[in-house]
């Protein structure tokens, strides 16, 4: 019980994140790469953006981890 209130939290937190990503940044990402990168179905991401349509909770978390990983700036 515990444990999918917190799972369920760290998916609403990372919703969050990934929407108001998308939102600020569509402009500047190619949004059929990010789709073919976690293996969504053509124009999820698009839909999100130009029609307010909302994102199915399983492709939430492939999403963030994408993002984190391209946002994250590190040399190495």
């Amino acid at each position: 019980m515990h444990e999918e209130l917190v799972s369920l939290k760290t998916t609403k937190r990372n919703r969050k994140r990934v929407e108001k990503w998308l939102l600020n940044n569509h402009r500047y990402i190619n949004i059929t790469a990010l789709e073919k990168e976690i293996s969504g179905p053509k124009g999820l991401v698009q839909k999100f953006v130009k029609y307010d349509k909302k994102i199915n909770d399983k492709w939430i978390d492939p999403l963030y981890d994408v993002i984190k990983k391209f946002t994250s700036f590190t040399l190495r």
